[in-house]
C-alpha cells in the first residue's frame, strides 16, 4: 500500500448562483491492489437552501484531459427533489452513478453538516499527480432547469486530525516508534558485590553468625547467592572474600586478623553453598586508611583538618596512628575511633558467575523473579509473547530498562513500549536518558507529535532520516495533515 503524491489545486471560474462556501480537508489518496481510496471531510455548513432548492457537489480527480468524478454530496431543502434524478444531473449521466454519496436535507439548525467522505475507485496511472476540483449543480425549484456545471473554489479549512489519547493504546504509534535490536550476548557473565559489616569479639577471629548483628549482615549475601542456586542456571567462576581492618593496633596484627577473619567467614560460607573449593579466594586489604580519608572529607568533623594533615604527612602506618593520637589528643582520637573505625572493619565479597542460555518458559518466570540472569534478547522474547500495548508487554520492557539502566537499547525500547501503551510521560523519562544518542531522534519526534508540536516532530524526523530513513520518512508523511491543519 502506498500513498500518492497529492497536489491540491482549484480552478477559478465565474460563480453563478453559488450555494455558499464549501470547506473540506486536504484529501488523502491511498493505493492498494489497484484500488485508489480517496478520503476527506467536507463541511456544507454555509450552504443555505430554502424548501425548494437542491444542490449537488461532485468531487472530481483531474490531471490534464483525464478526470474521474465521484458520487456527489447533495444538500436539499425540505420540499426539494433531494434525489436529483439522474437524467437531470449532467455528472450522473456522464459517469453513470445513480445515487449520491449522501443527502443532507433540512434547515441548518437540524442537520449534520460535516460529511466524512470515502470513495474507492479503479486506479489509473495519471492519478499519481491528480488534483481535485469540486463541481456544483443546482436546482432552484422543481420547475426550473438545472444550472450549468460550475467549478467552485472551496474555502480550504484543513481539519486537524485528533491526536492519540494519553493512557490509551496508541495504534498508529506501533509503526512509528523505534525498537533497537540488542547486541548478542552469547556468554552471560555476571559479577555482584556485597559489603558486610561482620563483627567479632575483641581479639577473636572465628566467625559467629549469631554474634551481634551478623545474622542480618549475612542475609545480604544470601539474597545474592540463594537465587543463583536455583537449578542449573549458574556456574560459579570466582568468589572473593577480602578482609579490612581499622587502624587501631599494629599494621602486622591488623593484617593478620583481617585475613583470619575473612578465612573463617569464607569457610562458613563454603559449608552453606554448593560451589567448588577452587573458586573461593581469600585476601586481606589490612588497614583501610583510604576509606577513613573519604569519610573525614565528606563529614568534615571539627578535627578533620588536623587528622587529614597527619595522614598525608606520615607514610609509615604505625607512626601515622601514633601521631594521630598525640595530635588530636586521646579524647578526640577516641571520638574518631568510635565514629569511624567500626565501618572500616568489614568484609567485601564479590561473586563472579556465568549464566546459561534459558528457554522462553524459564525467561517468562525469571523476568519477574531474577531478571539479571537474562540477556536483553531473552527478555524481549518474553515481551513478544504479549500484544503491544498490554500491561505485561509494557512491564517486560520496563524491567529490562531497570535491569540495564545505562543501556541505550533498553531505555529506548522501554520508551517505545510506553508510547504504544499511552504512558507518554514515562516514555519521556526513559528518552531523557538517551536523548543525545542519534537512535533516539525518531522517538523524540513521536513524542513531540503526541504533544502537538508538529514542527519539532518534523525536525526530529529529519534528523532521524540518517539513522532510520524508511521509518523517519514515513513519519514525516504522517505529519502532513497536522502541519497543514488550520484550526477553525
Amino acid at each position: 500500500m502506498r500513498k500518492l503524491a497529492y497536489i491540491l489545486s482549484f480552478v477559478m471560474l465565474p460563480l453563478a448562483a453559488m450555494a455558499g462556501d464549501i470547506k473540506y480537508t486536504r484529501p488523502v489518496l491511498t493505493l492498494k491492489n489497484d484500488t485508489l481510496t480517496v478520503e476527506f471531510s467536507m463541511s456544507v455548513e454555509e450552504v443555505r437552501v430554502n424548501s425548494e432548492q437542491t444542490y449537488a457537489f461532485t468531487p472530481v480527480l483531474r490531471e490534464g484531459k483525464n478526470y474521474y468524478a465521484m458520487p456527489p454530496v447533495v444538500v436539499t431543502g425540505k420540499n426539494g427533489d433531494y434525489k436529483m434524478r439522474r437524467q437531470e444531473r449532467k455528472m450522473a449521466r456522464r459517469f453513470g452513478f445513480d445515487n449520491p454519496y449522501t443527502v443532507i436535507h433540512g434547515r441548518q439548525e437540524n442537520r449534520e453538516d460535516v460529511v466524512r467522505y470515502q470513495a474507492s475507485i479503479p486506479y489509473q496511472a495519471w492519478m499519481d499527480h491528480a488534483s481535485m476540483i469540486l463541481l456544483q449543480e443546482g436546482k432552484e425549484c422543481c420547475g426550473v432547469d438545472l444550472l450549468n456545471i460550475t467549478v467552485i473554489e472551496p474555502d480550504v479549512a484543513v481539519e486537524t486530525p485528533a491526536l492519540p489519547t494519553e493512557f490509551e493504546v496508541c495504534d498508529p504509534c506501533k509503526e512509528m516508534v523505534s525498537f533497537l535490536t540488542p547486541k548478542e550476548e552469547p556468554l552471560k557473565v555476571r559479577s555482584e558485590q556485597s559489603t558486610l559489616f561482620i563483627e567479632f569479639p575483641v581479639g577473636k577471629t572465628v566467625f559467629d553468625a549469631d554474634y551481634k548483628n551478623n545474622r542480618s549482615e549475612l542475609q545480604k549475601l544470601k539474597e545474592i547467592l540463594d537465587p543463583l542456586e536455583d537449578g542449573d542456571l549458574v556456574t560459579f567462576k570466582s568468589i572473593n572474600v577480602c578482609g579490612y581492618s581499622s587502624p587501631d593496633g599494629s599494621v602486622r596484627t591488623n593484617d593478620r586478623v583481617a585475613k583470619q577473619r575473612a578465612e573463617s567467614f569464607a569457610l562458613n560460607l563454603k559449608g552453606g553453598y554448593n560451589f567448588p573449593q577452587e573458586v573461593l579466594h581469600v585476601t586481606s586489604a589490612g588497614e583501610d586508611w583510604e576509606t577513613l580519608v573519604k569519610m573525614l572529607e565528606e563529614d568534615q568533623p571539627a578535627y578533620a583538618e588536623k587528622a587529614l594533615a597527619v595522614i598525608q604527612k606520615y607514610e609509615n602506618l604505625d607512626v601515622r596512628e601514633a601521631r594521630l593520637k598525640s595530635t588530636l589528643g586521646m579524647t578526640t582520637y577516641r571520638t574518631m575511633m568510635n565514629q569511624y573505625y567500626p565501618r572500616l572493619r568489614r568484609l567485601s565479597v564479590s561473586v563472579d558467575y556465568e549464566v546459561r542460555e534459558v528457554l522462553n518458559s524459564e525467561a517468562a518466570r525469571l523476568i519477574y523473579t531474577n531478571p539479571k540472569l537474562l540477556s536483553l534478547q531473552e527478555m524481549y522474547r518474553v515481551a513478544a509473547m504479549y500484544q503491544p500495548g498490554t500491561k505485561e508487554y509494557k512491564e517486560v520492557y520496563e524491567i529490562a530498562a531497570n535491569t540495564y539502566p545505562e543501556d541505550v537499547t533498553a531505555n529506548l525500547n522501554a520508551a517505545s513500549a510506553n508510547i504504544i501503551s499511552g504512558d507518554f510521560k514515562k516514555a519521556a523519562s526513559y528518552m531523557d536518558k538517551v536523548k543525545d544518542d542519534s537512535h533516539a531522534f525518531n522517538n523524540l519526534g513521536v513524542l513531540a507529535w503526541l504533544s502537538g508540536d508538529t514542527e519539532a516532530a518534523k525536525e526530529w524526523f529529519q534528523k532521524a532520516a540518517s539513522v532510520e530513513p524508511e521509518k523517519a520518512n514515513a513519519n514525516l508523511e504522517k505529519m502532513v495533515p497536522y502541519e497543514n491543519a488550520v484550526q477553525k
